[in-house]
């Protein structure tokens, strides 16, 4: 990435002072979002989460998401200056320091064209930490944040890759920056937000796409470790890193069947005309 935008403005990565913009502990919220076929397919959804949770934190808007028309073409001028013309991942971070709020808008390429879809299963342990059902702000990333930089310092020299959260009741609410999806026969079984999961808008395509190649779904607030056992697939989904099928929780191993027919499907959906209307 040679480009970024900085307060409204593409400008190359060496001309700026990262300093000021972290000066004074400011409040940072952050969103990330794939961008592939010519587009940013979930550009409005995440637009939409960031404006939630600024409402909801009671800060002042910045200027640079009054205008999302403007804020995606830009957007999608610094991505062709970047020469970025496959896919990857848009991180817009915002500064709010007292009356001042400073805005960056970041690119990463990937060198496929479609939606990530690990080649390899991962590997998951149970978290040590748990959360509470009860907190009204769980289903933001800002809030999720320090909790999973936690579980992934616990992952370090160990064979895991990720982890399973458990709730104050022993429910299974997610996944490091991920929702957890299982399949049992012809069912998709997910945390339901009650849980206190994360939410990002990749959780309701999912969901979305599941109903249409006819797999019954399944939100459930009370799925407990012992129930991981008897799925007989089981995947993670972010917009940060795609699709992952899951090889196996702690000592039990799963199928990998449904998770790439919903990641197939997924692409169609992405690449739809639907979604390019959006944009």
């Amino acid at each position: 990435m040679d480009f970024l935008i900085a307060d409204n403005k593409i400008i190359h990565k060496d001309d700026i002072n990262f300093i000021a913009f972290f000066w004074g502990e400011p409040f940072v919220l952050s969103q990330k979002m794939w961008f592939g076929y010519g587009g940013i397919p979930l550009f409005q959804e995440n637009i939409d989460l960031l404006f939630q949770q600024i409402e909801l934190l009671n800060l002042p808007l910045p200027e640079l998401i009054k205008n999302t028309k403007e804020l995606f073409r830009i957007t999608k001028r610094m991505l062709n200056k970047n020469k970025f013309y496959r896919s990857g991942l848009i991180h817009l971070q915002l500064f709010w320091h007292d009356s001042q709020i400073n805005s960056v808008i970041t690119s990463l390429a990937f060198p496929e064209f479609d939606f990530p879809f690990s080649k390899h299963g991962l590997l998951l342990n149970y978290s040590s930490f748990k959360k509470h059902s009860e907190i009204s702000l769980n289903r933001f990333s800002f809030y999720n944040s320090p909790l999973w930089k936690a579980s992934e310092g616990q992952l370090r020299d160990s064979h895991f890759q990720n982890s399973v959260f458990l709730n104050e009741n022993n429910f299974i609410c997610e996944c490091i920056n991920a929702n957890i999806f299982m399949i049992k026969e012809n069912m998709l079984i997910t945390p339901s937000l009650q849980t206190g999961c994360f939410e990002d808008k990749l959780r309701n395509t999912i969901l979305g796409i599941a109903t249409n190649i006819n797999l019954k779904v399944v939100e459930s607030a009370k799925i407990k470790k012992e129930d991981l056992t008897e799925m007989d697939e089981i995947f993670l989904a972010s917009e940060e890193n795609g699709v992952q099928w899951v090889l196996g929780v702690e000592n039990k191993r799963f199928l990998h069947l449904f998770s790439a027919k919903i990641h197939e499907k997924l692409n169609e959906y992405l690449k739809g005309p639907l979604v390019s209307k959006r944009n």
